[in-house]
């Protein structure tokens, strides 16, 4: 009978204020989410002289460390919207996270968090590494297992912002791979000029020709469009 894999966990995050635009948090060598609970003695002369408990509060933290990888130069958008949160407070410090066997075993996990971020090895020869540590606000509910589910793309930010035409623009999300098509990618309803999937994560469009001002920019892969990110070029 083989051992199952620690890898086979994934991790996404999203915004409290888009709760269903998950990103996953990539770059994880290590995830441990325990769920602690509260104990209290209960007992009394007809235990036999045995102690009895009973559950009164739980309480979970995910703490994960993972490498600070980039693809062309930019760091894991799902580890930058965490990194973003380390310094808030209130819901500025929280976000949404679930985690999910990824080959579809129903263990999967989905609730708000307080965000702890703190580098973990700064050494001259190590690699560049973090630890996350995601502390449970409320609570920590089963979820149907969505590791199976093809979703359509989601984009969390484009820069440089106010890009004229024929300039580079890094999109960054997720669920990138398997855009293809003159009209995978467009800047205001209009097709990129050209553009290349760099992973799931990044997209490099070129702006095409139009006039300055408002121009949406989604993103469609073989599910679906992206909810149009709103973006303004020069």
């Amino acid at each position: 009978m083989p051992t199952a894999l620690a890898r086979r966990f994934r991790v996404d995050v999203s915004d409290l204020a888009t709760p269903n635009a998950w990103v996953p948090f990539k770059g994880i060598n290590d995830f441990s989410p325990p769920v602690t609970p509260n104990l209290q003695a209960a007992d009394d002369y007809d235990t036999g002289g045995w102690s009895a408990f009973e559950k009164t509060m739980q309480a979970w933290v995910a703490t994960i460390k993972a490498l600070r990888k980039t693809t062309a130069g930019v760091f894991d958008p799902g580890q930058e919207l965490v990194r973003s949160k380390q310094l808030g407070f209130a819901d500025a410090a929280r976000i949404n996270v679930r985690w999910y066997d990824r080959n579809g075993a129903p263990e999967a996990f989905q609730g708000v968090a307080i965000v702890g971020w703190v580098p973990s090895k700064t050494g001259v020869v190590d690699l560049d590494e973090i630890t996350c540590t995601l502390t449970g606000d409320g609570t920590l509910a089963p979820i149907v297992n969505p590791g199976t589910a093809a979703t359509a793309a989601i984009i969390m930010a484009a820069t440089p912002s106010g890009a004229a035409a024929g300039s580079m623009v890094q999109i960054s999300g997720s669920g990138f791979a398997g855009t293809t098509g003159a009209t995978g990618v467009k800047f205001g309803g209009v097709n990129a000029s050209s553009y290349i999937v760099v992973s799931d994560s990044l997209i490099v469009a070129i702006m095409p020709a139009g006039s300055a001002g408002s121009a949406p920019i989604v993103v469609t892969n073989p599910v679906g469009a992206s909810t149009a990110f709103p973006y303004t070029r020069a």
